[in-house]
């Protein structure tokens, strides 16, 4: 009985250890280009 309890709670420490691991390293990407500036669209062909 010892040993279940024991690998349940390594199990639960992995688990959540592994998900706060992946929180912190999530580095979310730098856009590209110039987001402030609006360009218009080029005018189209009518169909």
């Amino acid at each position: 009985m010892w040993k279940s309890i024991i690998i349940k709670a390594i199990l639960a420490i992995a688990i959540i250890g592994g998900g706060i691991m992946v929180i912190i390293k999530d580095d979310p990407a730098v856009p590209t280009g110039d987001i402030n500036s609006i360009q218009p669209l080029p005018e189209q062909n009518d169909p």
